[in-house]
């Protein structure tokens, strides 16, 4: 397998995930992984309605944990070539644009594990909505993600 999209998120158990991601990154052989981390638009609206400087501080910290977790992934996957990505916008239609763009054989995903009133008033579920409008595989990995 070529080429696999690994979307980052707040996860709460963000190393069990990626454990897990390059586990079955490894047994299906494949050769470059694009982490993709997107700042939501319609979760940051509200935050930057009350402070101008938010924005520009969160994607800084953002993009040094980014270039700190992909310069941890490289020492200890070197045969995979791993590269990192920082956007802003809609979660669904980035994933989908960057599987696009990347000819993406496979998406690994988490899932939060809503309850059914969070999952309501969450925008609807990425997951569900990635499996329906993706062009490639798609895989869900559950748990402590």
């Amino acid at each position: 397998m070529s080429t696999i999209l690994l979307t980052l998120d707040s996860l709460a158990g963000v190393t069990s995930y990626l454990e897990k991601s390059f586990e079955m990154i490894q047994k299906l052989q494949g050769e470059n992984v694009l982490l993709l981390d997107i700042l939501d638009t319609a979760e940051l609206e509200l935050a930057e309605a009350q402070d101008d400087d938010f924005l520009p501080a969160l994607e800084k910290s953002k993009e040094a944990a980014l270039e700190a977790l992909l310069a941890q992934l490289q020492t200890r996957y070197p045969e995979v070539a791993i590269e990192a990505s920082l956007q802003t916008g809609n979660p669904k239609r980035k994933i989908i644009d960057e599987a696009k763009r990347l000819n993406a054989e496979l998406v690994i995903s988490g899932s939060h594990q809503y309850s059914n009133l969070e999952y309501l008033l969450s925008h609807g579920s990425v997951a569900a909505y990635l499996a329906k409008h993706l062009p490639c595989d798609l895989l869900i990995l559950k748990g402590e993600v």
